[in-house]
């Protein structure tokens, strides 16, 4: 069965007057697959693919499956029926004798609707169900059904115990397909019977029947005529029994029996021909078992038993010490279980062990789970849970990447569960919940909100959560959740604070005190304070320090609100605090005055009026700074939402301005108010959603990377994204590139960083693909042909392009790639970028070394960086050193696939002057082996020279081939290094850089090389290129220096026209958020007959800041002879004589504006433009 693992759900799409947003509901969980009250569990290979997968009936009247993904014991759950209802019992068979598994289904519903047995064809092998075929609706409380060939004709019947009309009964398969004649009754005065199963106990070749009943006890048939008739029943034991089960124990070739009772399990062996023994008791220190099963756990070849006690809440094993029937003590798998009803088991992870089955009878857990038997030999883990629940009261949700592949997870807590949810694809395709807590926790129970954060240092997110106490629910206390791996696995729970009153309602992570580590800021109703980091890597103080008093603070919410660069508090009470940078708080006579005593849950910050002072939004209204530093009410928000307690915001419909989102915990509904005018004049409030049951939360965040703010909502038992399609005005085209390998389904190796475009007659578009092979791409009306864009001549694309037709608008065409090798082709390349600091004397620089396997084969080998010793010091890398010599490095790769890229950092540190100097210049060159035999060896060798600096523009672009190339390299790449870094006081939550290919450049040679952060890139009509990181979340350099840097590495070859004397310009635009664009150096390489030696150069000139209010630095690798300051109209301004490297500028008396900057150094000029503000 070809399987997507999708849990998102379209419901409906939205769209509205206001701002022209269209939201689209996707359900990332409910409790629809959930099976509350699960009344039977077993496993098969339902699909036919080998593993093991799972089954379930439950009172809420659904039959599920689950299918075992990996063969590892991850499932995915399918729907076969909700409409079995009070669902007793399933099974499979292959009843209609093709060859693959169906399904069968008991119900015992209430009056209203009627009791049956039916069937579920499985129409394709691969889990595909039809719908209900009924097998009788003539008996009443079905608790069983068996499948066997009674008649013994070559197929399967159905057999059936009823509770309520006392019967055991029959149903022949008439024609081996399905179709079932009328009940026979073998027994209709089994009281109350519980239970059937077939043998052939007296050994005659037929089966018999056996049943269990509350009065009859254990009875069984002797079939006497292939089923045409049964004997009165024999009892076997009399004593009134719950459960019913049949194996050989004792392994003498015949199968005996086992039976419970309220208290007891016992078993009775079978002495031949309708034989049995006294009872042999197992255990009779139970209560209420409901299930019993035997499997051999320990390995050694005989089968134990394994039992559920319904009353005691535990799950227990009993091994057979003899392989004779003689048991030991219970061995407890689980003494946490909720209401225990249904065992199974089997080799659920496929490493050769009997694992355990568990269904559970109860309705706000999750309720199927299975057991790995660690061992072998009975050992078991904790719960690994198959149905998924984002559990009862979701309260909260955050967006985080849990698992280190640059895309937004989820992440949700509720009553005794906290769970993530994998952001497949990045574009908000969900994965099954993965358990961070749940009742195996023996600390967690009702968790509230949640924070995420690199608590210990180790760089992966780990999560903080408030949970109260198990024992007593009036305390609460703070636990930090370490992500072990940084891929999602959550194991450890650190305790932080002590049992604390009034239950702590939020919990933040940020760094309070300034020494560079994730500090941890909660609130209660009546309080708020801070627990310090000791050390960076996750050990809190012991006691808090107090942050306010305050009533009714529900939410506490750190922000920088004076642009001092340390993180002040704001409560949703009345209080704002203001940080020292310490961790020390005081008022400064600051208050928020309460206008009205509506239900406030939290606050958000945000200009709103645009007076570059921070405004605090509530859900009532909003508040203003005046002259008296004191925060007044502005405006309402919107007089009719008052019990919109719960608030997120942003720019929804990317009209540049502030908008609103709430949720109310009064109001079953989700809604939005847009902003105006930009200066916080917002529209009468326009619904989302209106289907929703207790809405607790929401917050606004690009989960699908497509540059508009999504929303993602919880609710009673729902965690729900809200896909913004706000540009109604686009068609889409979307897909997914493979490879073949060797003929193989071409999703085996999926390929990122691959050109993709869409052309029309007027309009060319190209993007990348994502790390999944997944690409997007936005059109406009009509045809358009899509293809992948510079492959090698030795591989094909299937198809090699495909046409789309669009008419009108809000269309999407999916449309798949398939890259399938022509021979056998090894083709590697290097390159090495100066990733964040350029060299200066005295400081650390950075390399990043990018190689790629452009073949078609998978390779292994080494890479070699050779540096000059004399000049740097190396410190560390990212990748373990194989060899290491005085000036050279060595890394060995293994496995490098086709089309995939791998990158290694570097870190060396510039000896001081007099050693180097500035002006000195460095060389490394950079060699991926091996060499021999590769389609294109030049390109196995990169290097790159440098000049060391004095300062630099922490934003600029680089050329690294320099001012000149020669007519003779003019067929090969110029490589392109644009780096930026967010120098503001806040964190920027966007960024964009944008840049205009030169039109001597080829766009169709680009090539992605690197990127800091998970980001994609837009090519519009050839020229126009646009690198995008939604939700960077980029540092600022105030609080955070090393994490405020960012770049992008791009390659592109010249077009094949270009000529001795070209000039080939580059410059970049970069926005953080919505402040204007900074617009960096200008680069500019020449095409020459021929270079010298000393002709070498890297980016001659650099010019910042830029744009510029006072001083305007200038640096340069050549002596600076002469520099003309010109208007936009060509006016010379300013003309300066000087000789130097670097010179400081003075702007100040200029007006706001566009100027000129003409340098000559030597025979060279350059031209830089500027922007006074």
């Amino acid at each position: 069965m070809k399987q997507f693992y999708s849990t998102v759900i379209l419901v409906f799409c939205l769209q509205f007057g206001f701002g022209q947003i269209g939201f689209e509901r996707n359900v990332v969980i409910d409790k629809s697959h959930k099976g509350r009250r699960v009344t039977s569990v077993l496993s098969a290979d339902i699909d036919g693919d080998g593993d093991i997968d799972v089954l379930s009936s439950s009172e809420d009247n659904q039959i599920l499956w689950f299918e075992n993904v990996n063969g590892l014991g991850e499932f995915f759950p399918h729907k076969i029926s909700h409409t079995v209802y009070d669902a007793t019992f399933v099974n499979v068979a292959d009843i209609d004798g093709d060859g693959d598994l169906d399904i069968l289904a008991a119900s015992d519903p209430s009056v209203t609707y009627t009791d049956k047995i039916v069937w579920f064809k499985n129409l394709d092998g691969l889990g595909n169900f039809g719908p209900e075929i009924l097998i009788s609706n003539s008996a009443s409380g079905v608790n069983k059904i068996i499948s066997a060939d009674i008649d013994n004709d070559g197929d399967l019947d159905v057999l059936s115990s009823s509770f309520d009309d006392d019967d055991i009964a029959w149903y022949e398969n008439t024609d081996g397909l399905g179709s079932f004649g009328n009940e026979q009754l073998i027994d209709s005065y089994a009281d109350y019977a519980k239970g059937v199963e077939v043998s052939d106990i007296d050994n005659d070749g037929d089966l018999d029947v056996l049943s269990i009943s509350l009065s009859d006890h254990v009875v069984w048939y002797e079939n006497i005529n292939n089923g045409s008739s049964f004997s009165a029943g024999t009892v076997i034991n009399s004593t009134s029994r719950n459960e019913l089960h049949i194996s050989d124990i004792d392994g003498d070739g015949d199968e005996d029996i086992f039976s419970s009772t309220n208290t007891s399990v016992v078993w009775q062996e079978n002495l031949g021909f309708g034989n049995f023994s006294q009872e042999n008791i197992i255990s009779d220190n139970l209560n209420m078992v409901k299930s019993i099963y035997t499997v051999d756990f320990d390995s050694d070849n005989d089968l134990d038993l394994l039992v559920a006690a319904y009353d005691d809440n535990k799950l227990i094993w009993f091994e057979n010490l003899d392989g004779l029937g003689d048991f030991g003590v219970e061995q407890i798998i689980s003494s946490n279980v909720s209401k225990p009803i249904s065992v199974f088991a089997d080799d659920f992870d496929g490493d050769s062990d009997i694992d355990v089955l568990l269904g559970s009878f109860n309705i706000s857990l999750n309720s199927v789970e299975w057991y790995e038997n660690t061992d072998s030999q009975g050992s078991f883990s904790e719960a690994k849970y198959i149905t998924k629940s984002a559990g009862q009261d979701v309260n909260s949700v955050i967006a985080v990447d849990i698992d280190g592949d640059f895309d937004l997870d989820l992440v949700s807590t509720s009553y005794r569960i906290t769970g993530w949810y994998e952001n497949q694809d990045g574009l908000g395709d969900f994965a099954t919940q993965k358990f961070i807590t749940s009742r195996g926790s023996t600390s967690i129970n009702q968790s509230s909100i949640i924070s995420a954060g690199d608590i210990d240092g180790d760089g992966d997110n780990d999560l903080v959560l408030v949970s109260t106490l198990q024992s007593n629910t009036a305390y609460s206390q703070i636990f930090w959740i370490e992500n072990i791996d940084g891929l999602g696995s959550f194991e450890v729970e650190h305790l932080v604070s002590p049992a604390m009153t009034n239950t702590n309602s939020s919990v933040n992570l940020s760094d309070i005190d300034g020494d560079g580590d994730l500090d941890i800021a909660y609130t209660s109703f009546n309080e708020g304070g801070w627990f310090e980091n000791l050390d960076g890597a996750g050990n809190f103080a012991n006691t808090d320090t107090n942050i306010f008093i305050s009533d009714y603070a529900s939410s506490l919410l750190l922000v920088d609100l004076d642009d001092d660069g340390d993180m002040d508090a704001v409560s949703s009470g009345e209080t704002v605090m203001y940080n020292n940078g310490s961790g020390g708080f005081s008022s400064n006579g600051t208050s928020r005055h309460r206008y009205n005593d509506y239900d406030s849950k939290n606050v958000i910050v945000n200009d709103l009026d645009n007076d570059n002072q921070s405004d605090l939004i509530f859900a009532e209204g909003w508040y203003s700074l005046d002259n008296d530093n004191d925060y007044y009410l502005e405006q309402n928000i919107d007089t009719n939402n008052s019990q919109g307690a719960v608030i997120s915001g942003g720019d929804l419909d990317l009209d540049g301005d502030f908008d609103i989102v709430s949720c109310g915990n009064y109001v079953n509904e989700i809604t939005w108010n847009e902003n105006l005018d930009g200066l916080g004049t917002f529209s009468p409030k326009q619904i989302i959603d209106s289907n929703l049951t207790n809405p607790t939360s929401i917050i606004t965040v690009d989960i699908d990377a497509d540059g508009d703010l999504d929303l993602v909502s919880t609710s009673q038992y729902e965690v729900i994204l809200y896909k913004n399609n706000l540009n109604p005005e686009v068609n889409v085209i979307e897909g997914n590139i493979g490879l073949s390998v060797n003929g193989n389904d071409c999703g085996s190796i999926l390929l990122n960083n691959v050109l993709v475009i869409t052309e029309s007659d007027s309009e060319t578009i190209g993007t990348y693909t994502t790390i999944n092979g997944d690409y997007r791409l936005f059109t406009g009306q009509g045809n358009y042909i899509t293809e992948i864009q510079n492959t090698p001549y030795y591989y094909t694309s299937n198809p090699i392009s495909q046409t789309s037709n669009f008419v009108g608008i809000g269309n999407t065409e999916i449309i798949d790639f398939c890259i399938e090798p022509s021979g056998i082709h090894n083709d590697l390349n290097i390159s090495i970028y100066p990733s964040q600091d350029d060299p200066r004397p005295g400081f650390n620089t950075t390399y990043q070394i990018v190689y790629s396997n452009i073949g078609t084969t998978q390779l292994s080998g080494s890479v070699s960086f050779e540096f000059d010793d004399s000049k740097l010091n190396f410190l560390n890398a990212s990748e373990t050193v194989a060899s290491q010599t005085a000036n050279t490095l060595t890394f060995d790769f293994t496995d490098l696939n086709p089309f995939e890229t791998r990158t290694i950092d570097l870190e060396f540190n510039v000896f001081a002057p007099p050693t180097t100097n500035i002006g000195d210049e460095l060389v490394a060159t950079a060699t991926i082996s091996p060499v021999a035999g590769d389609e294109t060896e030049e390109d196995n060798t990169f290097s790159l020279q440098q000049t060391l600096i004095g300062s630099y523009d922490p934003n600029d672009i680089t050329v690294l081939e320099g001012d000149q190339i020669s007519i003779n390299d003019a067929d090969k790449y110029l490589h392109y290094l644009i780096r930026f870094q967010n120098t503001g006081t806040a964190s920027a939550i966007n960024v964009r850089v944008e840049t205009i290919l030169d039109d001597k450049l080829d766009w169709a040679t680009i090539k992605l090389e690197s990127l800091s952060h998970t980001g994609r890139v837009e090519i519009i009509d050839e020229t126009d290129v646009s690198f995008i990181f939604n939700n960077i979340n980029l540092a600022d350099s105030t609080n955070d220096e090393p994490n405020s840097h960012g770049y992008i590495a791009y390659k592109i070859k010249p077009k094949s026209d270009v000529e001795v004397g070209d000039i080939i310009s580059g410059i970049a635009d970069i926005f953080f958020d919505f402040n204007p664009a900074i617009i960096t150096n200008t680069v500019s390489t020449e095409i020459v007959e021929s270079l010298s030696v000393n002709e070498f150069n890297v980016q001659t000139i650099q010019v910042f800041p830029n744009p510029v209010k006072n001083k305007l630095e200038i640096t340069s690798s050549q002596i600076i002879d002469f520099m003309t300051v010109v208007d936009i109209n060509g006016r010379v301004l300013k003309e300066i004589k000087l000789s130097n490297l670097e010179y400081s500028l003075d702007v100040s008396n200029l007006t706001k504006g566009v100027y000129f900057l003409e340098i000559q150094s030597g025979d060279s000029k350059s031209t830089n433009k500027f922007i006074k503000n």
